[in-house]
């Protein structure tokens, strides 16, 4: 499978995600269920895991934690009639 090319995120303060995938478009991802990881733990504090940004196609955050952008892809919802 081809996949979309991931744009931009914005995080929401429930530890959410908005992602913007090219031409598919807006989709939302649940990250809490990733928090109980030990990679992802430093991101339970909201103010670090709104640093996130697009880097070459993926997220990054500025402590170092990367996320597959497929991953994100498959596992998102799309965002219907988004009045944005």
């Amino acid at each position: 499978m081809i996949y979309p090319t991931l744009k931009h995120v914005s995080p929401l303060d429930d530890h959410k995600l908005i992602l913007m995938f090219g031409e598919d478009g807006k989709r939302i991802y649940d990250f809490k269920s990733n928090l109980n990881h030990k990679y992802y733990m430093p991101l339970r504090d909201i103010k670090l895991f709104k640093q996130v940004s697009v880097v070459d196609g993926e997220i990054e955050w500025i402590t170092g934690q990367d996320f597959c952008p497929h991953t994100l892809y498959e596992q998102s919802t799309p965002v219907i009639n988004d009045d944005s």
